[in-house]
């Protein structure tokens, strides 16, 4: 038997049948039959069985004779019916659509934002047709209170087409150009022609983004300025690469952005800079050839050369140390504007024994570590240990670094450290100390490797530590100690616990060693 279970008709009672899945024939009997559990009225208190009624809810049958009274006319069945789910899903689609909207006329319309360039009215357009559409939905999706949903779709409405006259940012056409109205003057043939030609510069650029934005700077009263960068044939892949390099050298504000003009040229808006223009053109012709620079428009143009931003090795070749060209290939990729790029060689070169181009690989790190925009200093420090050979200007560029980088309570890497720690500027010996009494466990080791010159520093400290500083302290005098720290240490002996005894006698007798007692 396959226990199947069928539907039969009252017709087949105590007649034999045949499965027709295992062909095994039995009769319809009470032996067969499967009985649901029975529930009778009130058992089950469920709302929804109240949906399935037999006959419509009435209050009582009439009595003849007797004068009947209803409070209330029945209620309508649809009164009950549950929502449709395509009235649900266009209510949500609606009210959605409106709120979307809402954020697009208020974070849309910054510069390079998805509304930059798109005038009030367009805007306006945009806000009544969501509005209208959303509150069809609503109203649609609301059969019993469609007053209050038409009530509701308007005020959302209203609302969206209050904001494209509040957000008025980048409400300005790319192709618009400012022309400044004076009264007519005589003027001569050629200032004519070098005024037509810097209209048609305007035209050609689209420089309105630029002008609103000197305009917004001088309204808000900054002291900066925004100056325009025509980038000439610049590829997609290498847009983020040429942004980041403007705004790390040039400290911009970060609303500086593209505006595409075709063809692969891009007017590129930075502002919120001290620079001046032909600084401006000094750094920009890194990224390619200067073709010229607008002091009428405030714009620099620049063909780029977009091979000199791509990577100019194999892979292999730039990681292979036994190749001949590999100090050359990465020394090249240390002066590329993609910092990736730089942590890369930097990290290759900080592996290898230096062998070629020392100075000039030790020179260009000296400069990324003295770079404001560089967050791998660390990195960089390592390196330098590797390839500084004379003593000096990496210390003093590192010490720089630290000193900072703790006036901006920021964490110190260990390698900058060790960096001045070899090249022994004794500068770096309070600052060091002011590290290892924040956390001993860390900076124990570079301690010590300062050598007898912290001595005077660490005895000056020793009676205020306590605990694993007391402990580190005492290592340290046995590193480093000398006669001075004899009598420190005897002192610090007398009131000592065991385990501390032991640490003191171990630093007393290495000290004593190292000075022949």
């Amino acid at each position: 038997m396959c226990s199947q279970r069928f539907k039969v008709g009252e017709d087949l009672r105590g007649l034999t049948v045949e499965c027709g899945g295992c062909e095994h024939r039995f009769r319809i009997n009470d032996e067969v039959i499967v009985r649901g559990k029975k529930f009778y009225p009130g058992e089950r208190r469920d709302p929804k069985l109240n949906s399935f009624q037999r006959v419509p809810l009435v209050m009582s049958t009439e009595i003849h004779g007797m004068a009947s009274m209803r409070y209330a006319e029945a209620p309508a069945p649809t009164a009950f019916e549950p929502v449709a789910p395509q009235r649900i899903i266009a209510g949500a689609l609606g009210m959605a659509g409106m709120v979307l909207m809402a954020l697009l006329l208020m974070f849309g319309a910054s510069r390079g934002g998805t509304l930059d360039g798109m005038t009030t009215q367009n805007r306006l357009l945009m806000a009544g047709f969501a509005g209208l559409l959303g509150t069809a939905l609503l109203v649609y999706a609301n059969p019993r209170a469609r007053i209050k949903a038409g009530a509701m779709g308007v005020l959302v409405s209203g609302t969206l087409l209050a904001l494209p006259w509040f957000f008025t940012v980048g409400s300005v056409p790319f192709t618009q150009v400012v022309v400044e109205t004076a009264a007519p003057v005589k003027i001569p043939a050629t200032a004519s022609s070098a005024s037509d030609r810097i209209a048609e510069l305007r035209n050609q650029i689209g420089t309105a983004p630029l002008v609103s934005e000197n305009e917004r700077l001088v309204r808000d009263g900054s002291t900066k300025h925004a100056v325009g960068l025509w980038l000439r044939g610049l590829s997609e892949q290498n847009r983020l690469v040429v942004r980041d390099y403007v705004m790390r050298v040039t400290g911009a504000d970060p609303q500086s952005h593209y505006y595409s003009r075709g063809g692969g040229d891009f007017l590129m808006v930075v502002t919120g800079i001290d620079q001046s223009l032909d600084a401006m053109a000094k750094i920009a012709a890194v990224l390619g050839s200067l073709e010229n620079v607008y002091p009428e428009i405030a714009v620099v143009e620049v063909r780029v050369n977009n091979e000199n931003l791509a990577m100019g090795a194999a892979i292999e070749k730039l990681t292979d140390k036994e190749d001949p060209a590999f100090f050359d290939l990465n020394k090249k990729e240390l002066e590329s504007i993609d910092l990736e790029r730089v942590l890369h060689a930097v990290q290759r070169l900080s592996g290898v024994e230096p062998k070629l181009y020392r100075s000039d690989i030790t020179r260009r790190l000296i400069s990324l570590l003295g770079s404001s925009g560089v967050e791998f200093k660390g990195d960089i420090c390592r390196a330098l240990a590797v390839w500084s050979e004379q003593p000096g200007p990496a210390g003093e560029a590192a010490l720089k670094e630290v000193q900072d980088l703790l006036a901006r309570k920021r964490e110190v890497p260990p390698d900058m450290i060790a960096l001045i720690v070899k090249e022994k500027n004794p500068a770096v010996i309070p600052v060091l100390d002011a590290l290892w009494i924040e956390n001993p466990p860390r900076w124990e080791v570079l301690y010590g490797d300062i050598g007898a010159a912290a001595e005077s520093t660490l005895l000056r400290s020793f009676a205020n530590t306590e605990g694993m500083a007391r402990q580190s302290a005492v290592r340290l005098l046995g590193r480093v100690g000398g006669a001075d720290s004899l009598p420190v240490l005897a002192v610090a002996a007398a009131g000592g616990n065991p385990e501390m005894k032991v640490l003191l006698e171990k630093a007393a007798a290495s000290i004593r060693s190292r000075l022949g007692r």
